[in-house]
């Protein structure tokens, strides 16, 4: 199973790593840290499953690339061109820190997140979970999201 991991904090990575890698030990994990690099990667290669954070930068900071653009949304552009790609049969997990997710500048709570994301980007598997360090209910989910 390919798992691509899109996360710009380093911890979160950390722990979405670990636990997939606890739970299904033969996972083979890809890891893109902003907009652009997780763009780049699904024009090349289509992943069996994808965690995606909400926020994330424009693109990686690189020497003479300029300052990185921070973009609450930034998740939605990733699923914006999952479909424009027509890639919307991989199963994605958005796990955000944040209680509330902007999509074409509206606010939706979690729940309502993914019913609307599924609803205007015609995703059949798109879930949206609340991400939360020492809460258990995260890692549950993620859990059965991967298949354990």
């Amino acid at each position: 199973m390919q798992l691509l991991i899109v996360e710009d904090d380093t911890f979160k990575y950390s722990r979405i790593e670990r636990l997939a890698k606890d739970s299904v030990p033969e996972i083979e994990i890809f890891r893109a840290d902003s907009v652009c690099d997780a763009v780049n990667y699904l024009n090349e290669k289509s992943p069996d499953i994808i965690i995606l954070d909400m926020s994330l930068p424009s693109h990686s900071p690189k020497a003479g690339e300029g300052t990185p653009l921070a973009m609450p949304a930034g998740g939605v552009e990733v699923i914006m061109e999952i479909d424009y790609l027509g890639k919307n049969d991989i199963p994605v997990m958005i796990l955000t820190q944040y209680a509330d997710i902007q999509i074409e500048n509206d606010y939706f709570s979690i729940d309502d997140a993914g019913m609307e994301l599924r609803k205007n980007y015609s995703f059949s598997n798109l879930e949206v979970v609340f991400y939360e360090d020492g809460s258990e209910e995260w890692i549950d989910k993620t859990k059965f999201f991967l298949g354990v």
